[in-house]
């Protein structure tokens, strides 16, 4: 990636996780003002140590993106590629949400919907906690967020997301909080 959409990837990634995981990168907001004057290897320096630490072996939380009018993925971290089968993140690289490996390509349209309003509106959908069905009858709880990729003149050239699968049980709680008070924000 060159070093302007570097700098729109960290910064949608700066507003999701900020607004669901303000404790997942705790030195991000002091190191983004250096964003605007770093090179292209210090910016993807800086996305690949956020992408490692949220795949950790504790780590919790999905990161992705995507790329163009098509939402090609152009991204994610070690955690994602595992949830989509694949045993790496470049394996991702160029394809969609209906490509036939990916194991959620029945949900395709959903999620294409959900990224399309996001790339298309340009605003960020945040907090959210939905459910996403597995094969057999499984399902899992997720929370999630997805922000637009936005160059420095402000045009939308993709979206980024990231995720934590929820326990059944704790998803169940915070998705009847956010059905009784839709404004407040989940902890």
């Amino acid at each position: 990636m060159a070093a302007d959409e570097l700098r729109a990837v960290l910064a949608a990634y700066k507003q999701v996780m900020e607004a669901s995981w303000p404790t997942l990168h705790p030195a991000m907001a002091q190191r983004a003002p250096g964003w605007a004057n770093a090179s292209e290897e210090e910016l993807q320096a800086e996305l690949n140590r956020y992408l490692r630490e949220s795949a950790r072996p504790n780590g919790r939380v999905r990161i992705f993106w995507k790329f163009g009018e098509k939402l090609l993925f152009g991204g994610c971290n070690q955690l994602f590629a595992r949830d989509a089968g694949l045993p790496a993140p470049a394996d991702l690289l160029g394809i969609d949400d209906f490509d036939p490996k990916l194991p959620w390509n029945r949900q395709a349209s959903k999620y294409r919907a959900d990224d399309e309003q996001v790339f298309r509106s340009g605003t960020a959908k945040l907090d959210i906690v939905e459910r996403q069905d597995q094969t057999a009858g499984v399902h899992h709880w997720l929370r999630v967020g997805k922000a637009p990729i936005r160059t420095a003149n402000g045009a939308v050239i993709g979206i980024l997301g990231m995720y934590e699968v929820l326990e059944n049980d704790v998803g169940r709680r915070l998705y009847a909080q956010r059905v009784m008070n839709p404004s407040a924000r989940l902890d």
